[in-house]
């Protein structure tokens, strides 16, 4: 279903045209230097993301090269943590005491919002990650994600399958990592409350061995819906042995890649879920403006470069509307109080305010595996409970 929003504020894809040009209000006070903005991304170890900080990078050259914002340039270090601990604890340091950085836009650490949020806390520093994993980069006062993260997106996908399909008997076959069985308990007790619904199967243990265990009770219990988060090629592999032709199946944003496209068998019902527009169709709105800013800089288009742009392009926006002196007090006192705002890749206004916690971006839309590609659904965000 597509939401209609009505937000306070308004970012559409003309006013992001121009997200690079100087404005007027984001004074400088006198303050002739660069507006420095940092950010911890995973570039290499176990969670990488290269394209994130370039595609970063590339929002602010466009800013940079309309003459910076009140004539002051914007300076973006970005760190690689490798998923290491310690080097992501160091990282966060040297950003908030040797840089001096105002904020911290477009982050994609896996380890990030778990380790530094008591930092980001004392600093009194705003973190907008280009990419929020973690359950404490939904949780914390000072981080908000622009992205749904996975448990708003397992409220939709369940949603999706049984308010959009109109399953009664729906299942949940799922992969727990350290630290996410409460965001996972909480997102399923969400979306029983929006739907008045229960599961039919709710199984947590599954691992990366012989899915047919899996795949037989779910059988057995007449699942016609099952949202699934682990490994692809053999889970689907067995499925086609176990002609579940008739079932649907949805993953979450993590499988939506070409490879996993091409793994799925001919003959099934497999779908994913979305966190931005799918970028795989640039006519969708919202990426027309990220296909040509990652095009032109030779970055690869995925949804995590969508999200950078996000970041990035949210946190211009703001901080030309800070009237006085760019500091860290004022650009956290700008996001603490700004206004929503609507931003054509995602299903709601994203807003970062005052709370405690912030987990803005609502919804997922949906693709659907056929011809060993992913075809786009008409029905836009679907977004529990609303619309």
């Amino acid at each position: 279903m597509e939401r209609s929003h009505k937000a306070a504020a308004v970012l559409g894809a003309a006013a992001l045209a121009l997200a690079g040009c100087a404005g007027g209000g984001g004074g400088g006070g006198g303050d002739t230097g660069p507006i420095k903005v940092g950010a911890i991304n995973g570039v290499t170890g176990l969670f990488q993301a290269p394209e994130v900080p370039k595609a970063v990078q590339a929002v602010f050259d466009e800013v940079n090269a309309a003459g910076g914002i009140n004539g002051r340039k914007i300076e973006y270090i970005s760190k690689d943590d490798a998923m290491n601990p310690q080097r992501s604890t160091e990282a966060a340091v040297e950003l908030i005491d040797s840089e001096a950085v105002v904020a911290l836009v477009g982050s994609s650490s896996a380890v990030d919002c778990g380790l530094n949020r008591a930092k980001y806390g004392r600093a009194g520093i705003v973190s907008i990650p280009a990419v929020g994993v973690d359950p404490a980069c939904f949780t914390s006062p000072n981080i908000a994600p622009v992205n749904p993260g996975p448990y708003k997106q397992l409220t939709a996908a369940l949603y999706f399958l049984s308010q959009t399909k109109k399953h009664e008997k729906v299942c949940a076959y799922l992969t727990v990592l350290p630290g996410s069985g409460d965001g996972i308990e909480n997102a399923i007790k969400e979306w029983s409350a929006v739907t008045g619904k229960r599961l039919t199967v709710k199984d947590t243990s599954v691992g990366q061995g012989d899915p047919t265990p899996y795949l037989v009770k779910a059988k057995e219990a007449g699942c016609a819906g099952i949202v699934y988060n682990s490994q692809v090629g053999p889970w689907f592999a067995q499925a086609k042995t176990q002609n579940m032709t008739a079932v649907d199946f949805v993953m979450l944003a993590n499988s939506y890649t070409d490879a996993n496209a091409q793994a799925i068998p001919e003959g099934l019902n497999v779908y994913s879920a979305t966190e931005w527009q799918p970028y795989t169709d640039e006519s969708l709105p919202g990426n027309d403006r990220w296909a040509k800013l990652v095009s032109a800089g030779g970055i690869p288009k995925t949804a995590f470069s969508q999200g950078a742009i996000m970041a990035a392009d949210v946190f211009v926006q703001v901080v030309k509307g800070i009237r006085g002196p760019i500091t860290r007090e004022s650009v956290t006192k700008a996001f603490k109080e700004m206004k929503p705002v609507e931003y054509p890749l995602v299903g709601t206004p994203y807003v970062f305010g005052p709370g405690d916690a912030h987990n803005p971006v609502e919804g997922a839309r949906f693709v659907k595996a056929e011809n060993r590609a992913w075809r786009v659904l008409p029905e836009g965000f679907v977004i529990p409970g609303k619309g």
